[in-house]
């Protein structure tokens, strides 16, 4: 059991084409449409402990026919409203912290709300032995991958030495894994599938992906010192 979370809860879901959120990270989104301002009013007459959001994913496909939503992947991150920033013309800035995973039991329709709610069941995050050598192996080679590519690639590389520097002090194994993924410049639809599967696996497959980009740009150095040297020919 999540603590803090009953074996089920009823919470509203915000759903987008392109984000895909990660517990034990923020999110910072700009409200601007008025279903989702009153969505945040709502969730702020809560108590603090249950402020959640279901961010979820929307399949890509063709539009649903008139007065269906569109379809979202089974599975979303609940984020706690952790702060709201209100402008003046109603718009609002706000930070949401990632806390648990969760599968979508059911949509519940209500009339009286303009935003979508479902009824979803907290998924239990596979525990890991932080002093496990294994463990302690992918975090070392997750850290020094994403720090070689931070040096060579700079600005093009999506996690910047701050952010890592960041990473590195702070996080737990969960957090250093989950933090890489939502800021790698991944497809949605493979965030998702990183977001769907256990701690371990997810983590294995955020270092195929960096050793994969470590090995093209490996691949790509010799040509890319031919490419500085152009300007003498």
């Amino acid at each position: 059991m999540i603590p803090g979370v009953s074996a089920r809860a009823r919470i509203p879901l915000f759903p987008l084409p392109d984000v895909v959120h990660f517990p034990r990270t923020d999110l910072k989104l700009h409200i601007f449409e008025p279903r989702y301002r009153r969505m945040i009013r709502d969730v702020v007459e809560r108590e603090e402990p249950a402020r959640w959001i279901g961010m979820v994913l929307l399949k890509p496909g063709p539009e649903p026919g008139f007065g269906q939503p569109p379809e979202i992947f089974p599975e979303g991150t609940a984020g706690r409203l952790v702060e709201v920033d209100y402008l003046p013309d109603g718009r609002s800035n706000i930070v949401l912290r990632g806390e648990f995973r969760f599968a979508v039991e059911r949509e519940e329709e209500d009339l009286l709300l303009p935003y979508r709610r479902a009824l979803v069941r907290p998924l239990e995050e596979t525990q890991v032995d932080e002093s496990d050598p294994g463990v302690q192996t992918i975090r070392r080679e997750l850290l020094v991958i994403a720090r070689g590519l931070t040096e060579e690639m700079g600005e093009q590389f999506p996690v910047d030495a701050q952010d890592l520097a960041a990473l590195t002090a702070r996080s737990s194994f969960e957090g250093l894994v989950n933090g890489l993924a939502a800021q790698l410049d991944l497809p949605a639809v493979r965030k998702i599938d990183l977001l769907e599967s256990a701690l371990p696996e997810r983590a294995v497959e955020l270092l195929k992906i960096l050793r994969s980009r470590r090995r093209v740009l490996e691949l790509l150095r010799p040509y890319r010192s031919l490419a500085d040297g152009a300007q003498w020919n």
